[in-house]
């Protein structure tokens, strides 16, 4: 069994989400303020035009737990990711330490934060994924057209990656922890965890942290979309191309990681 889980760090890409980022950050503190161990909150603000990176200035001075990263401009999902990954991966009780990462616009409640830890410490997981189809799950205000997508996207996944104790592929809710991470850094380098920009990038991080030997569980949550604010930032045409790139190589990587350990 890995070492206890001493802290977790929430990492939040945002780009443009002024709406949400201030009620979302009250939320993830009376989430995580019950937690029996450190907590800290990390905002990746990815070259926003709006007021998110003033709005997390101005909390975060009264607020020790709250960090704010910029990216000098808009580089995309993946990247944002990745500087929240790097960023939590640094400073005392690092070592471990769950990184949470989530998105910005109120549909992923901070609320399942501790189920996602308590989950990993019982047993012992590596990667706790908030997921849309274990029992208890549920999606409020989803349009009919995102949950057809959601769920073709998810037969094409069980059959071309079959990862162990993975339902939901796609989904960016998720726990990991941080030994794992620098092992898949280790492996992958900086320029090769996390390449693609848009949407894929969580199937590609997902299936690399599972060439490294991660274990996976998945637990409930309610995805609320009926509270998104601001309009989708999902390049259709372009998720669905590199999604498709992405389960062509994955397959093929994913067998090599696994035969060659």
């Amino acid at each position: 069994m890995p070492e206890p889980i001493r802290s977790i760090c929430l990492t939040l890409p945002a780009y443009n989400e002024e709406a949400a980022i201030e009620p979302l950050l009250i939320r993830a503190e009376q989430a995580l303020r019950p937690e029996p161990l450190e907590w800290s909150v990390i905002v990746v603000d990815d070259g926003s035009r709006d007021a998110t990176a003033a709005i997390v200035e101005r909390l975060a001075a009264a607020r020790p737990w709250l960090r704010l990263v910029r990216h000098d401009r808009n580089r995309g999902l993946g990247p944002a990711i990745l500087t929240g990954i790097q960023s939590a991966l640094e400073g005392p009780w690092a070592a471990d330490r769950l990184i949470v990462c989530m998105d910005a616009d109120m549909t992923h409640p901070p609320e399942t934060i501790p189920l996602m830890r308590a989950r990993a410490d019982a047993t012992g997981a590596d990667v706790v994924i908030a997921s849309r189809y274990q029992p208890g799950s549920r999606q409020h205000g989803v349009p009919l057209f995102r949950r057809t997508l959601s769920f073709g996207a998810r037969l094409l996944f069980r059959h071309y990656l079959a990862l162990p104790g993975v339902r939901d592929y796609t989904c960016g809710f998720r726990a990991m922890r941080a030994s794992l991470l620098r092992r898949a850094l280790a492996r992958f380098g900086p320029e090769g965890l996390i390449t693609r920009t848009g949407f894929a990038c969580t199937d590609e991080l997902l299936v690399h942290l599972a060439m490294v030997g991660a274990r996976i569980e998945e637990v409930p949550f309610i995805l609320r979309y009926d509270l998104k604010q601001g309009a989708s930032k999902m390049n259709l045409g372009l998720t669905v191309r590199e999604t498709l790139k992405l389960l062509r190589s994955h397959r093929t990587q994913l067998r090599a990681g696994r035969d060659g350990g």
